[in-house]
């Protein structure tokens, strides 16, 4: 019998939660443990990674330890034990690295003893064990966890921030023992610091778990435990004030040090270097992490087989009666394979097309809100029909409504975005052996509101319950065998990329290629779930979109192109500093989604300022463009909707000037003249005439050679 278990990292206190509060985070330690027969009592350890120098190979090593108070309590003696260690969590560094072995060691045994042992019962264990439960619980539950124990007894309540909670985590190469860090804690303080302490804990829960995180930098502020400890690490609080200085939200000491957790909020790059500073002038060599929350905790991986699969399903897949029960043969082939299934779809064939022009036909002008409550009704036809079609194969379905699925959304309206996914009563039915099949696209507001995703949500639907299931992969199942090095209904010889980073596959979907919806690829790289895209309608390999390894010479792995940009100018604004600032500001509070932007001098001290925005946000777009072009004393506003968007794509292909010499040379020779250009770190993109579109696609992957 063997077992393999991953476990998290922790970060515990957070600022002013001391001994209450720890938080999971995706960076794991991996046990192997098999049990050898007829080798009673022989121990065999092989370690790697983080602290293979020192920590011990024998029945004294913590996760052996562990598992023998398993062994003992339910009164098994075990046969011979090989454990295997890869480890990753830095060890004395503030990161829960000893909280990790006793879990690991716990989960393993219980797994390889058929797991008597129910969860609260393996945390009343490891509490006993480590003292307190602030690393231990999130390190077995995954997730924000508050924490206590009293009279021999945990009490705790866990929490899921909303997904895309991020956090940079700064170690520094340095110790600090737990021990030593405890010591120099008082025993007693002040009423006012118990207040001060109180408030800020209650704030960064409530920051926290509701995503308000400008709360997060006076919540993050202790009086207990972290001003006391800059006496064995003066660099810490040195590092706390840099980074909130240099626009992090907020930071504290990760456990008792020396690590530092930071909330950076968008100014990462600004907080690492200002952290890194800090450091320095110390003479402290550090590194530093970005991670996300881990909402699963220790994970028994020897039923990873058995992990939940998550399958979409487009509207073109599901058009017609027929498609259906295919597509049903297909989910109920899926579960009898043995892995619990969730399936999430989208409105059948154009139902959301109609719903629009009906929409249009009662009102010029409807609500957002309104239109949410309609557009929605199409998913839920399509869950309750494929239900349907799954039952008459016998197989258990349970269709759910994005409110019973409890997948929850900002406030926006047909541009809402996911913030958590309560997965409670979806792993209730995939746990009895049903089929769960979601509504993809909407979601519900915390005001109960009926929300919607925006075009293509259901990917990221299906992409975020992947993340909060903690699924072996998702598979986005649409009408095309995958992601191809062009559009091929334009470029014939377009061939099948096998295999996509999640930054190119970023790149190719906000710039017209359909495949995917882009938040979707946002949220799998932040989550590494891998995504695999293939057809609803053969067993054709597909392309699996998933962190890639490049080698560092420049790579261009497609062409993509966009029919659907408009580009909007400002004429003749006035040359002064600041009139950008108010242009884009204005746009901003109309919530105007930009590409891309170029200035160029016009005559005398005035500038014509350019963007281009997507076909769908032209109402919103002119509505807050024309008031700002009056407001910073521009002459006129231009549109021009005859133009689109060709954009070459790869790893690095910015860094070698020939990659877009070759891009400006083949539209030359093709005859084709370009409005705007711009870069990023993997793609070159152009304006061009709407009409010669097709023609750059098929010069540019010519040249590049992208050919089947």
């Amino acid at each position: 019998m063997a077992v393999s278990v991953r476990v998290p990292a922790t970060s515990a206190n957070i600022g002013p939660g001391y001994d209450a509060l720890g938080m999971a985070l995706n960076l794991y330690n991996y046990v192997d443990v098999e049990e050898v027969a007829g080798s009673a009592g022989l121990v065999e350890i092989e370690i790697s990674g983080e602290g293979a120098d020192r920590l011990p190979r024998d029945e004294t090593n913590p996760i052996v330890q562990c598992m023998m108070r398993v062994f003992n309590r339910v009164g098994r003696k075990p046969q011979g034990l090989k454990v295997k260690c890869v480890n990753n969590i830095p060890v004395a560094r503030g990161l829960g690295s000893s909280a990790a072995a006793i879990v690991a060691g716990l989960v393993a045994a219980n797994g390889l003893i058929g797991g008597p042992l129910r969860t609260d019962e393996l945390l009343e264990l490891a509490t006993e064990i480590e003292g307190h439960p602030d690393n231990v619980a999130p390190a077995l539950l995954g997730g924000f966890v508050i924490s206590t124990r009293e009279a021999g007894r945990v009490q705790y309540m866990r929490l899921e921030p909303p997904l895309g909670s991020n956090v940079l985590l700064v170690i520094p190469d340095r110790e600090l023992k737990t021990e030593e860090a405890r010591a120099v804690i008082p025993k007693a303080i002040s009423m006012e610091d118990a207040v001060f302490n109180i408030s800020r804990a209650a704030a960064l829960v409530g920051g926290l778990v509701t995503g308000r995180s400008e709360v997060l930098g006076w919540a993050t502020e202790d009086r207990l435990h972290q001003q006391y400890r800059r006496f064995l690490a003066p660099e810490l609080m040195e590092a706390i004030a840099a980074a909130r200085k240099a626009g992090a939200k907020g930071a504290a000491v990760s456990g008792s040090g020396p690590s530092v957790l930071v909330f950076a909020d968008g100014q990462s790059a600004r907080v690492k270097d200002a952290i890194l500073d800090v450091f320095k002038q110390r003479g402290i060599s550090c590194r530093i992490m970005d991670l996300s929350l881990d909402l699963y905790g220790a994970r028994l991986m020897a039923k990873h087989d058995l992990s939940p699969v998550v399958q979409k399903y487009g509207g073109s897949s599901l058009a017609d009666p027929s498609k259906i029960r295919q597509i049903a043969a297909r989910v109920a082939d899926a579960r009898r394979r043995g892995s619990p299934v969730a399936v999430v779809v989208s409105a059948i064939g154009d139902t959301t097309d109609h719903l629009l022009d009906l929409a249009k036909s009662v009102s010029p002008s409807p609500s957002k809100k309104d239109l949410d409550v309609l557009l929605a009704t199409g998913e839920q036809v399509s869950i309750a029909l494929l239900s349907m079609a799954l039952q008459d194969l016998g197989v258990e379905a349970i269709p759910m409504t994005a409110s019973q699925a409890g997948i929850i959304t900002d406030n926006l309206h047909n541009r809402a975005r996911i913030q958590r996914v309560n997965r409670d009563s979806i792993m209730d039915h995939l746990d009895k052996g049903a089929v769960v099949v979601v509504a993809g696209f909407q979601g519900v507001a915390p005001n109960g509101d009926v929300t919607t995703l925006g075009r293509g949500g259901s990917d990221t639907t299906a992409v975020a319950l992947a993340a909060a299931l903690g699924a072996s992969e998702c598979q986005i199942c649409t009408d095309v065998d995958g992601v191809f090095t062009a559009d091929p209904r334009i470029e014939p010889s377009a061939r099948l990329i096998p295999e996509i980073s999640y930054d190119e596959m970023a790149e190719m979907a906000g710039l017209g290629a359909r495949v995917l919806h882009m938040r979707s690829i946002e949220l799998a790289r932040r989550y590494g779930v891998a995504i695999h895209v293939c057809n609803s309608s053969n067993d054709n390999p597909g392309t699996w979109i998933r962190e890639v390894c490049h080698v560092e010479e420049p790579f261009v792995r497609a062409i993509t192109h966009n029919a659907d940009e408009i580009k909007l100018v400002f004429k003749a604004v006035p040359d002064v500093p600041g009139v950008a600032a108010r242009v884009f500001r204005g746009l901003a509070k109309g919530n105007v989604r930009l590409d891309m932007i170029i200035q160029s001098m016009a005559a005398g001290s005035v500038n014509d300022i350019a963007f281009t925005v997507s076909r769908e946000d032209l109402p919103a777009a002119m509505e807050a463009a024309q008031s700002t072009c009056l407001a910073v004393g521009g002459r006129e506003l231009l549109v021009e909707d005859d133009v689109g968007k060709i954009s070459v794509v790869g790893a690095g292909i910015t860094q070698d000037a020939s990659v877009a010499a070759d891009v400006f040379e083949a539209l030359a020779a093709a005859g084709i003249n370009i409005d705007m250009i711009s870069t990023s770190g993997t793609r070159i993109s152009c304006i061009i005439k709407r009409d010669r579109l097709a023609d750059a696609v098929r010069a540019l992957h010519a040249r590049f050679n992208l050919g089947g």
